[in-house]
C-alpha cells in the first residue's frame, strides 16, 4: 500500500498510468517521478491488475529506488550497512535488487522465481547479462526509469528493452529529447507505444530537414509533434505555476575565466590542428554532426573524419580543464588499457616541455568559489566535471575544506549508494564531486550549490546535472547553478550550442517556442577563425 503524500501536480500522472498502461512520464527532475511512479504500481498491485513489475535503472540508483519503496510504501523493510553507512530499503520476499557477480545474480533469480516479490530493480547493463533469466521469468508492468538509455535505435540495450512488451509500460525521463533531435523521443515512444509516432521513414519525412549529406539541418512542425506525443506522454515542467510553488527557485549565473599566455599558446596549437581537420573533413564532403557522432548513427567513413574532429576538440577541452588531463590521457594511450587518447599521446605528449603550462585557471576559481560559499555555515556543493580523471585534480584542491566524497561511473552499485548516503547524513561532508555518472536521477536536496567545472555535450545531460539539487524534498528556498567557462574558447560555442537544443527540446516536449527551429549556431570553422 502507498503510504506517501502526492502533490496536487503529482496526482494526474498516477492516474494516467492507471488507465492508459502505456504512457511516457516527461515531469522535470526533482518534480517527484519516482513517488508518482510508485504510487501508481502500489494501486495496479493492490487491485490485483498486475502481480509483479521490473525496474530497469541507471546503476547508480537501484539502491535509491529500494529506498523509496521502502519510504512511500508499508512494504516491511531492513537496514543495510554500506561502507559504514546504514540505508533502509525493503525485505528480499518484497523486493528484489540484482547487484553483485554474475554466480550472485543467479541465486538472485532464482529467489525471485520462488518467491516473486512485487518489484525487482536492476540495471540496464542487467539486460544484456541477464537476459536469459528475463526471458524465463514473465513481468506485468515494466519500468524504465531514465528512459533516454534506449535513444538511440542502434545500441544493445535499445534493441533488447523493446523485446519487453508486458501490458503495463512506463518509461520515465525529464529529458526524453537529451540533445535536441526529435528522433530520441522516437526511439523512446517506439517501447513505450509504437503506435503513437508510427513509421520512421514518415516520422523522419514529417519533422526533420536533412542537406544532400543526410545531416540535420532544422527541425519542423514540432507543435504537431508535441500535439501526436501527448496522446502517450504526460509533461509537468518545474516552470509550470502549479509545480513551481513546490520547488526551491533556481539561480543560475556563468563565471568566465581567462586563460594565461602559456596555455594560450599551445591552446593555438590544437585549435590549428583542428582546422586541418575541419578542411579534410570539408574536402571529403563529410559534413560534421557531432551530435549523430555521438549517436551512432554515421557511417564508418563519416565517423574517422569526425573522430579525428572530436580528438581534437577533446584535448582543447581537457586543456582548458587542467593541463594534467592530456598526460593523463597519453599515459592511459601507452598502457594499452583501451583508454586515452592515441592523438594526445601522438601529438600532445611529444610536445610537453613547452614551457610554463602549469597555470589551472579554472581549478583557481572553482577554488575562490567553494571558499565563498562554504564561508556560511551548513552549506553543502555538488561539483561535476565531464572527466573521471579531473577528480583527483579537484579532490586535492579542495582537501582543505574538509571531507568529500567523489562519484563516479566506475564505482559499483554499493559504492556509489554508500557515497550518496554519506552526503546527505553527514554534516562534516559538505562537497560531492562527480562525474556525469551522478547526474541522473541522483537527489541531492542537501546541496545548495551546484558549479558545473566543464559543460557535457548533451542538452539532456546537462538539465540532468543542474537539477540534481532541485528537488521537491528540497529545505532550501533557493538554490544556485555556477557554470565556468573560459572566454574565446570552444567552451563559448559549446554553450550556443546547448542553448539550441534546449529550444528543441522545449519545442517538443513543453510545445513552447517555434513551430520550425534551424541550426543558427556558428560553425566550428566560423568559431576558429573568430577566436584565431
Amino acid at each position: 500500500m502507498f503510504t506517501g503524500s502526492l502533490y496536487p501536480y503529482q496526482e494526474q500522472a498516477v492516474t494516467d498510468i492507471i488507465t492508459r498502461r502505456k504512457l511516457l512520464v516527461a515531469y522535470s527532475m526533482g518534480t517527484g517521478k519516482t513517488v508518482l511512479t510508485i504510487a501508481a504500481l502500489e494501486e495496479l498491485l493492490g487491485i490485483g491488475n498486475i502481480n509483479n513489475c521490473l525496474l530497469v535503472v541507471p546503476a547508480s540508483l537501484k539502491w535509491q529506488w529500494a529506498q523509496s519503496i521502502s519510504r512511500f510504501t508499508d512494504i516491511e523493510s531492513r537496514t543495510l550497512s554500506l561502507r559504514g553507512t546504514g540505508i533502509t530499503v525493503p525485505i528480499e520476499e518484497m523486493c528484489m535488487v540484482l547487484d553483485g557477480t554474475a554466480a550472485a545474480r543467479a541465486r538472485q533469480w532464482e529467489y525471485v522465481n520462488l518467491a516473486n516479490p512485487d518489484y525487482v530493480i536492476m540495471s540496464y547493463a542487467g539486460l544484456r547479462t541477464d537476459w536469459e533469466h528475463l526471458l524465463a521469468r514473465r513481468f506485468d508492468a515494466i519500468v524504465l526509469d531514465e528512459a533516454t538509455a534506449i535513444k538511440n535505435f542502434g545500441a544493445q540495450v535499445t534493441k533488447l528493452a523493446k523485446r519487453l512488451q508486458p501490458g503495463v509500460r512506463i518509461a520515465l525521463t525529464g529529458t526524453p529529447v537529451e540533445n535536441g533531435r526529435p528522433e530520441e523521443i522516437f526511439s523512446i515512444m517506439e517501447w513505450v507505444d509504437r503506435d503513437v509516432l508510427g513509421r520512421w521513414d514518415l516520422f523522419d519525412k514529417s519533422y526533420i530537414s536533412r542537406n544532400a549529406w543526410g545531416a540535420a539541418t532544422a527541425y519542423k512542425n514540432l507543435k504537431l509533434l508535441n500535439s501526436r506525443l501527448k496522446k502517450a506522454m504526460i509533461r509537468r515542467s518545474r516552470l509550470d505555476p502549479e509545480v513551481a510553488r513546490y520547488l526551491p527557485e533556481v539561480m543560475e549565473t556563468t563565471r568566465t575565466v581567462t586563460l594565461d599566455a602559456a596555455t594560450r599558446r599551445f591552446y593555438r596549437l590544437i585549435m590549428d590542428d583542428l582546422s586541418e581537420a575541419l578542411e579534410e573533413a570539408a574536402e571529403a564532403g563529410t559534413a560534421i554532426d557531432l551530435a549523430a557522432y555521438y549517436a551512432g548513427t554515421l557511417s564508418e567513413e563519416d565517423k574517422r573524419a569526425q573522430g579525428k574532429v572530436m580528438a581534437r576538440l577533446l584535448a582543447a577541452r581537457m586543456l582548458i580543464c587542467h593541463p594534467g588531463l592530456l598526460m593523463d590521457s597519453a599515459e592511459a594511450y601507452h598502457d594499452a588499457n583501451g583508454e586515452g587518447s592515441r592523438y594526445i599521446a601522438e601529438f600532445i605528449a611529444p610536445l610537453w616541455d613547452y614551457p610554463n603550462l602549469t597555470a589551472t585557471p579554472k581549478l583557481d576559481l572553482l577554488e575562490r568559489l567553494v571558499a565563498e560559499m562554504l564561508a556560511e555555515d551548513g552549506v553543502k556543493i555538488a561539483i561535476f566535471t565531464s572527466y573521471r580523471r579531473m577528480l583527483p585534480y579537484i579532490g586535492e584542491r579542495l582537501d582543505r575544506f574538509g571531507p568529500q566524497v567523489r562519484f563516479h561511473g566506475e564505482m559499483d552499485s554499493t559504492q556509489k549508494a554508500a557515497a550518496k548516503a554519506k552526503f546527505a547524513s553527514d554534516p562534516e561532508t559538505r562537497l560531492f564531486v562527480s562525474t556525469n555518472a551522478g547526474g541522473y536521477g541522483l537527489d541531492l536536496p542537501e546541496a545548495q550549490f551546484l558549479i558545473n567545472y566543464d559543460l557535457p555535450d548533451g542538452k539532456g545531460i546537462l538539465d540532468q546535472r543542474n537539477t540534481r539539487h532541485v528537488r521537491a524534498s528540497s529545505t532550501h528556498s533557493r538554490v544556485y547553478v555556477v557554470n565556468i567557462v573560459v572566454e574565446d574558447s570552444v567552451e563559448e560555442r559549446q554553450q550556443a550550442t546547448l542553448t539550441l537544443r534546449g529550444r528543441v527540446s522545449e519545442a517538443i516536449v513543453d510545445g513552447r517556442g517555434e513551430e520550425n527551429l534551424t541550426n543558427d549556431v556558428e560553425s566550428l570553422t566560423k568559431h576558429l577563425g573568430r577566436i584565431s
